[in-house]
C-alpha cells in the first residue's frame, strides 16, 4: 500500500508503546544496482 498511513500508525504506536522498535521494510532491499531487470527492463525487486 502505498501512502496508507503504515508509518504514521507505527510512529503512533510507538509512542505509545516505548519499548518497540520500527524496522523499514525498504532498508533489506539490494541496491538497485544488484538488481536484475526483466526483458522490458523493469527491475524485478522479488527476483530471487
Amino acid at each position: 500500500v502505498t501512502n496508507g498511513g503504515k508509518t504514521t500508525l507505527a510512529k503512533n504506536l510507538q509512542k505509545r508503546l516505548p519499548n518497540c522498535s520500527i524496522i523499514s521494510q525498504d532498508n533489506f532491499f539490494k541496491p538497485e544496482s544488484e538488481i536484475e531487470t526483466d526483458e522490458n527492463g523493469f527491475l524485478q525487486y522479488d527476483g530471487y
